[in-house]
Formats: structure tokens, sequence, C-alpha cells
């Protein structure tokens, strides 16, 4: 899968925001039909635990997925594969938070070990197409977003980290599917 420039990204984001709300309704249901147990993942488990920490970051999560979900049907296309299953999604979710710890500072690890994960991530991060400018421009809202209300900032890392394994597993999701 080919990045999309920012350009083209802002395109579709946008796009995906002046849909009308039952066309948007229609792309959620469809990938919640395709992608059962990631539709799950960000809109139960993930959301769950930015509420714990603060509910509206965890709302503003889930609006910013369904922008992911929906910048990505209508950058990439519809996804009809059904075969990214709990298993699937529970091995690249090990993965990926043993790489996300790798580059964490506070994480007690080899150092060896560390770098070899801290080298994966970056690797696969490329190798997948990863979509850094959308990243950006989440990163970017969420920061906009926790500006306006104190106690949100204690959920940007925790936000910011899980709408990077969305757009990971999104990215691997399209990768698998495309191929």
């Amino acid at each position: 899968m080919k990045p999309l420039l920012d350009n083209k990204l802002l395109y579709f984001v946008k796009m995906g925001k002046k849909l009308s709300e039952m066309d948007g309704t229609v792309i959620l249901d469809n990938f919640e039909r395709n992608q059962p147990d990631l539709y799950q993942s960000m809109f139960g488990i993930f959301a769950d635990g930015i509420t714990e920490t603060d509910n509206d970051m965890a709302n503003f999560f889930l609006e910013l997925c369904c922008d992911i979900i929906i910048g990505y049907k209508l950058a990439f296309g519809n996804i009809t594969d059904m075969s990214k299953n709990a298993d699937w999604l529970n091995k690249q979710s090990v993965l990926l938070n043993a790489e996300l710890n790798s580059i964490d500072v506070n994480e007690p690890m080899n150092s060896k070990f560390k770098d070899h994960l801290n080298n994966r991530l970056v690797d696969r991060s490329i190798e997948s197409g990863l979509q850094l400018e959308l990243l950006k421009y989440l990163n970017d809202q969420v920061k906009d977003y926790a500006s306006f209300k104190p106690s949100r900032r204690q959920a940007i890392h925790e936000t910011n980290n899980l709408l990077f394994v969305v757009v990971r597993l999104m990215d691997d999701i399209y990768n698998s599917v495309k191929k």
C-alpha cells in the first residue's frame, strides 16, 4: 500500500467529514460486518481504556476512528475479507505492544532486545506503507482537542498510542487483503 501524501490525505479526511450521516453509517456498518474483531477493539477495548483516564478524550478517539475507517475506505476501497479474526488481531496487538514498549524510555528491557524491537517497529512501519501524514494529522487533532480542557491532557499519550495501533492494524489489513 502506498502512503497517502498530505494533499490526498486531507482530501479523503475532508470528504469523509462531508458524507451524510447515513453514508457514514453504511461505511461503518460494512466495516463492522467485515472486521468485527477490530471494530470491537476500536470501539470497545481501546475506547474503554481511554475512558478510564478521560471520557471526553475517549469520545474524541471514537470520532477519529470513524475518520480513519471512512478515510481508508474512500482512499483504498472496501474490505471484504473477514479472515482477520480475534487470533490475528491478538497476535498483531501483542507484537505492536512489544514494539511500542521498545521506544518507551521507562520500560525496563534488555538493550539488545529493545534495539531489535525498535528496529523491527521502524522496518514494519515502513514496509506496511504507514500513513505518517495521517498519524501527524491525528496527533495534531488530539493535541488541539486536549488544549481546550486541562483534564484531557492526561490522555494524550494513550490516545495517540492507540491511534497509532489502529492505523498500523488498518495498514496491515489492507496490505493483506490487497495482495
